[in-house]
């Protein structure tokens, strides 16, 4: 199975809003940016507000609807996939890792609040549905974010500090209500999970077509369709992102020899790994690591 690099892998744009202050949130109504998996620094709280569609993130597969919030932790895949035919109105609220943890660690009543709407340590994302009264709460909330985030007036760091604890004192007031999946909807929704969990537990291995549709039970041109339908990548393009978002973290937390982060991140050909990483990052991945990396190579 010949593996084709994806167009697009990190959200750059939101990385760049998160390096010059550790939040950022904004109400979108228009098409996607985003059309192919991505990941960023930040946690990515994503509340929809009107629509329909799913959402995936790591190895799960949510379903978008009004008051649906998945919260994912950094540097996780993840991607909306809307209903095209309908209006799609949701908040994104991103927030820089470290400064999440500093509030949480300031106060251990306040990390008991926020604790239960953050993925736990080794999830990739965590998904909870709003009730109606909840959700306006919230939506009046991330609108005050906003424009406190727009506007920029003197002492706006503490006013966003105040409404992002807010947030989570808005989100503890109401439990979650279960969410309704018809049968048919659920087990092509298990099935995709397991699709994913299989490809990140075994990126490091040669995934061919035809050892997925053994390991499945499915026909090549069902499995592909599926995929596709579902997620909004194939097979391929989604392999690929996984493996190079493995290298960059390899390049940014370690000195191992290029050759070493390509064979670790599941690619058994360097020339083809530094081509496939240039042509996706912008840079060679020597070049990466001297701009991104905390460890230099000895």
């Amino acid at each position: 199975m010949e593996l084709e690099p994806p167009s697009a892998w990190v959200d750059e744009w939101t990385n760049r809003f998160l390096s010059a202050f550790p939040v950022n949130c904004s109400f979108r109504t228009g098409v996607l940016d985003q059309r192919q998996f991505h990941s960023h620094s930040g946690f990515e709280l994503y509340v929809c507000v009107r629509g329909s569609g799913s959402y995936i993130a790591g190895d799960r597969v949510y379903d978008l609807s009004p008051g649906a919030l998945i919260v994912v932790r950094p540097k996780a895949l993840h991607i909306s996939r809307p209903d095209p035919d309908l209006p799609f109105h949701r908040f994104v609220l991103a927030v820089e890792d470290s400064y999440m943890h500093e509030l949480q660690a300031s106060d251990e009543a306040l990390s008991a609040w926020m604790r239960p709407w953050l993925p736990e340590p080794g999830q990739d994302s965590l998904y909870s549905r709003l009730g109606a009264q909840q959700l306006l709460a919230v939506q009046e909330t991330l609108s005050q974010l906003e424009q406190e985030l727009a506007r920029r007036e003197a002492g706006y760091p503490l006013a966003v500090k105040s409404l992002v604890l807010r947030l989570f004192a808005e989100l503890n007031r109401n439990r979650a209500e279960p969410l309704q999946t018809s049968a048919d909807a659920e087990a092509h929704k298990q099935l995709i999970e397991r699709i994913l969990s299989f490809l990140m537990e075994h990126y490091q291995e040669p995934l061919t077509a035809e050892r997925l549709c053994r390991y499945f039970n499915l026909s090549r041109s069902y499995l592909f369709l599926l995929f596709k339908r579902h997620t909004g990548a194939t097979i391929n393009e989604f392999v690929v992102t996984y493996r190079l978002s493995k290298a960059k973290e390899l390049l940014q937390t370690t000195a191992l020899p290029i050759i070493e982060v390509a064979a670790a991140s599941g690619f058994n050909d360097i020339s083809h790994f530094c081509h496939t990483f240039k042509r996706v990052a912008g840079l060679t991945p020597s070049q990466y690591r001297a701009v991104h990396g905390s460890c230099s190579a000895g």
